[in-house]
């Protein structure tokens, strides 16, 4: 462990202390883009290394502060309620952190556990991209949840709880989930959650919110609801083939997924049988590509990645939504062009896209042409782990 004296440190009292540091992994989907949204419909998302970081540190008060950003804020911790002293800029900054703390000290206070007030600092610099005009753009290795899972992650472990165990990832994510569904708005289906905590390959499927929610209004501790079985939930390890290569792409502009979302329910809302059969084919993608992973049938990987980009196309179109933006179509049709296969990862709207290869030569003629189109390599793999202690 680091120690530092943050005695000088401005607008906050800390202790001398051993400094305690998580870290968790970005995230890229591979294949069920919006289907994942839907109840009993799996995703396969892979964690990548572009990691963000938490510091936590035993001090007088909770504070919260993150590298290369002055905002800061303090918290109280009573009544199973966290408040955030600040101004509003503050409090909207520091939501997630807010959340994700918030519910993991009424999880510990549930376990008879003694609460202490800590200092977290966050950094998530290492997913950002540096722009030509010299700005920094997020990319959308979905950072949030990142920051969420380290946060639980390194409240957890500062208590005395051990992190690295496949239940107490279930632990990190479930309380992950909770918190990061609340701070978006009840939004979104938390497989970057899922990405973040567990790392490597994910068959992922969300569990059903609306039974959380409703456990969450009738007042059930969060503990118990933690260790009951979540309808739906599945998170299960998926091992690539050993040639798989992963290029990853940014745009140079980045997309508000939470503004996606309210549009592509609005489209659901007015055309229900138009949504659910383009969802019910990329569920059946999704189910297949699983079975090629696994069987490393390299031709059917990439066909099955091309339908699925086809699909997201049909979405795009019919929703109206500007799901497959030009550049994306750009880093697309390059991968297509490479006998490769190309597709937006995520919402969509910018940020990333990926192409899937099986030879060098193939992956180095991609990332060249992508470079003599403006879009920004970006240096990334599949971490094979999820949030973990750096002590």
């Amino acid at each position: 462990m680091q120690t530092r004296d943050w005695s000088k440190t401005s607008r906050t009292t800390f202790i001398l202390s051993d400094i305690m540091k998580i870290t968790a992994p970005g995230k890229l989907m591979l294949s069920g883009e919006w289907s994942v949204l839907e109840n009993e419909v799996p995703c396969i998302v892979m964690s990548i290394d572009q990691k963000v970081s938490v510091e936590i540190f035993e001090s007088k008060e909770i504070n919260f502060s993150t590298i290369g950003n002055p905002l800061k804020a303090k918290a109280f911790f009573k009544n199973k309620k966290l408040t955030v002293n600040g101004n509003e800029n503050e409090k909207a900054f520091y939501l997630f952190v807010e959340k994700a703390s918030e519910a993991t000290l009424n999880y510990l206070e549930e376990s008879n556990i003694l609460i202490k007030n800590f200092s977290i600092v966050t950094n998530s610099s290492d997913t950002l991209v540096t722009l030509k005009d010299g700005k920094k753009a997020k990319v959308g290795f979905g950072s949030s949840a990142a920051i969420v899972s380290a946060t639980i992650a390194a409240i957890l472990n500062f208590h005395g709880q051990e992190i690295s165990s496949l239940s107490a990832k279930e632990t990190i994510y479930k309380l992950g989930c909770i918190a990061h569904y609340l701070a978006q708005g009840k939004l979104g289906s938390s497989f970057d959650v899922a990405a973040s905590t567990y790392g490597g390959v994910l068959k992922y499927q969300k569990p059903d919110m609306n039974f959380i929610l409703k456990k969450i209004e009738e007042n059930t501790k969060i503990k118990d609801l933690i260790e009951m079985p979540w309808p739906y939930f599945i998170a299960e390890p998926i091992n690539l083939p050993d040639n798989f290569l992963l290029s990853i792409g940014f745009v140079g502009y980045s997309a508000s997924t939470k503004e996606l979302i309210t549009k592509i329910k609005e489209f659901k809302k007015e055309n229900e049988k138009e949504y659910s059969q383009i969802i019910n084919k990329i569920k059946g993608v999704t189910l297949n590509l699983e079975i090629a992973l696994k069987n490393n049938e390299k031709e059917k990987i990439i066909e099955l990645l091309k339908e699925n980009r086809i699909l997201l196309k049909e979405l795009n179109d019919k929703s109206k939504n500007n799901l497959e933006t030009t550049e994306l179509s750009i880093l697309a049709n390059i991968a297509e062009k490479n006998n490769a296969a190309g597709k937006f990862s995520g919402a969509g709207g910018g940020d990333c896209g990926i192409a899937i290869s099986f030879e060098e030569n193939v992956k180095e003629k991609i990332e060249n042409e992508w470079a003599k189109n403006n879009i920004y390599l970006i240096n990334a793999n599949i971490s094979k782990k999820g949030v973990v202690s750096q002590c």
